[in-house]
Order: C-alpha cells, then structure tokens, then sequence
C-alpha cells in the first residue's frame, strides 16, 4: 500500500490532501453549517466532564448499545441505522470532546481520557455494561476501553477499526508531518468531497448526505472548525504513541469484525491480523462496500449487527 493509503487509513480522515483522479472532480458548492447546526435524530443531553460540555443521545429500550463515531466524524456517524436499532435497543451515542456539539477544548488526548470519558458516559445513563460499536477511530477507542474495563463490556463490534495495524518509525514521522491543522484546514471542498467518493464502493443517498453535512462544516470554517482540527490530530497522536492490538485478545470478550470488502483505507487484509490478536472473532463482510458499512449498506449493517447481538444475550 503507498503512503497516501496508508496516511489516510491510519488517521481515519476524510479531508486529507492526498491527490486523486477520480472522476467525480466536479466543484462542490454548498452552504456552511455550524457545527450547533446538525439536526441529531433524538433528543440531544450532555454531561459535564472535566469541566466540558459532552453531548449525547439516548433513546429505546432494551440490550445497550454504544456507538462509537469515527475521528474527522461526530455521533452521525451512524445516523441512518440508529432508527433500526432504536426498536428493540437502547441506542446511547456521543461527541468525544473536540467533536460534533460537544466542547471543543484545547487538550491532549490519552488512553486514561479516553477511559474517563466512557466512565462518564455509562455513569450517566446508568449502564453497567453495554455492547460497543466502533468505527474505524471509534474501532480503536472501543479496544481502548475493552482492554481497561472488560467487566463494563458485553461485546465489541469493530467496523474497520483503526489500531491494528503497526507502522515504522519512518511512516510515523511522515503522517505526523503530513497531518497538521493547517493542511486540515486547506482542504479544499472539491478535493474532501473527492475523497469521500474514493473511500466508499457504493454511493448511497445515505453517504452522499453524510458526506454533504461534513462538507458543509468545513465551508462554515472559523474557530470552532480549527478546534476541531486539533481534535482530530490529537486523536490520531494518541493511536501512533500507543499500541492496542497486543492487549485485546486478553479478555476474550465475544468480538464482530465487520468490514466492506473493499474498503479502501483499512483494507479487507487488515481483519486477518485483527484476529490473530482477538481470538475467537467473528468475521462478517459485505460485498461491494468500502469504508462505511452503515451509510453504504445500512441494512445489511443493522442485519448483521442485531444477529450478533442477539447471539451474545
């Protein structure tokens, strides 16, 4: 895999400044938003932790589910399948801090803020214990917390997760020149949307919507997007300097790998390391999907997942 695959598997970033050629090059026009703005699809409520407003969701009843967005993402991460789960679920989502509608602080990311951060989520709604759903970034903080508080854990569904695989120190050094506040920001809206065309197989009306909201964030611009940026280069500063993989197979919690079967930026290969780390893991993919399995096909996500879930009760 060249560099710029692999820069942009390991940030799990939709707005780098890698080059492309694909066709849907066409200019992108469209009016800002804030990131206030995003209309979440249930009622929105937030915690205070460490001094910062967190925001979150938390509708149905039934077996907990927690889902856990990507890094240049927010709790829609997930949007279009949270109404299939809601019916027999209690779906809980959040914004880590620096993202969505949660604060966006100027701090430094670690596994124990990470660790915090979810203790305060589950405090909140007042689970003991949940199924986890990541996504790429989110893949990688579902492990995180797996590996630190597996009594709190049912089960993880990692989809595409980021932390798997190891890079050199050559590689290191080079995303982390490469991936700055300042080249996020000087993504231009043509060239974010281009990306978002080559991560994905299947250009569903629910990617192009996401794809468009996270478009219209960057055009609105300003302090709160710069925040934000920090965030996300933050988040992927916490995934180079620690290593998960050797630690989540300890616990033997029941795991789904879920993947698109050509996902471009953490490819299909990456699940066979994954479980040479988590023994026992299942795993599921889905033919003509690439990097996002619920906004490409939200169906057969929500098929695959509910049965997964219902066998670990």
């Amino acid at each position: 895999m060249g560099f710029r695959a692999v820069f942009i598997v390991i940030a799990g970033l939709l707005i780098s400044q890698c080059n492309s050629d694909s066709a849907e090059s066409t200019e992108v026009k469209l009016e800002g938003l804030a990131f206030n703005q995003m209309k979440y699809p249930f009622e929105e409520q937030s915690f205070n932790f460490r001094g910062h407003n967190i925001v979150y969701i938390d509708s149905g009843s039934g077996p907990p589910l927690v889902f856990l967005h990507g890094q240049a993402s927010d709790l829609l991460n997930f949007d279009p399948v949270y109404p299939l789960f809601v019916s027999g679920n209690r779906v809980i989502a959040l914004d880590y801090p620096g993202f969505g509608k949660s604060d966006k602080p100027e701090i430094m990311f670690s596994e124990e803020f990470l660790v915090d951060l979810l203790d305060s989520l589950f405090d909140k709604v007042d689970i003991k214990s949940a199924n986890l759903i990541g996504h790429s970034y989110g893949g990688y903080v579902s492990m995180v917390y797996a590996s630190a508080r597996p009594e709190r854990v049912n089960s993880m569904v990692l989809v595409s997760p980021a932390g798997i695989q190891k890079f050199n120190s050559f590689m290191t050094t080079a995303m982390r020149s490469a991936f700055t506040i300042e080249t996020i920001l000087k993504t231009s809206i043509k060239k974010a949307m281009q990306n978002y065309h080559n991560t994905s197989v299947t250009w569903s009306p629910e990617m192009e919507t996401y794809a468009l909201r996270r478009l219209a964030l960057l055009t609105e611009g300003g302090e709160e997007y710069r925040l934000y940026a920090h965030a996300m280069v933050q988040a992927m500063e916490l995934m180079l300097k620690t290593n998960v993989r050797d630690r989540i197979g300890a616990h033997q919690l029941p795991t789904l790998l879920l993947w698109g079967k050509e996902d471009p930026l953490i490819p299909l290969k990456v699940a066979d390391e994954a479980q040479k780390f988590i023994p026992g893991a299942t795993l599921k993919t889905i033919d003509g999907c690439g990097h996002f399995p619920m906004l490409e096909h939200p169906i057969e996500f929500h098929r695959l997942v509910e049965a997964f879930v219902k066998e670990t009760l």
